[in-house]
């Protein structure tokens, strides 16, 4: 895999180094390359499923925290987390069946199937 990036001389020491901007594009390529969603498909995947960060990180049995980090970037899912989602943003698992396992109750389990 081949990436070009931008770098900028650094006068202190001489030596040329990546920018902020550089290591994002290279961690988004690496994470693309693995098969991870990116921020913007599980914005997507939410939006497009109507809920709210709350709700889908409780369906995915993890924090709203969690599912925040992975929308802004600021982290990412776990390769076995992103399978399961990357299944239901496929269309090859339900959002049905999944409401089904979480055997969620309480106010963020309150779903209308």
């Amino acid at each position: 895999m081949e990436i070009q990036v931008p770098a900028r001389l650094d006068q202190d020491i001489g030596e040329w180094v990546l920018t902020e901007e550089a290591h994002d594009l290279i961690e988004n390529r690496k994470a693309e390359e693995i098969g991870l969603l990116s921020p913007e498909q599980l914005v997507e995947l939410r939006t497009r499923l109507g809920l709210s960060q709350k709700k889908i990180g409780a369906l995915f049995q993890v924090g709203e925290k969690s599912w925040c980090r992975w929308e802004s970037g600021k982290h990412r899912p776990s390769r076995s987390i992103n399978l399961l989602i990357r299944a239901l943003y496929d269309g090859e698992i339900s959002l049905k069946y999944l409401r089904h396992r979480a055997e969620m109750r309480g106010p963020a389990g309150e779903w209308e199937l």
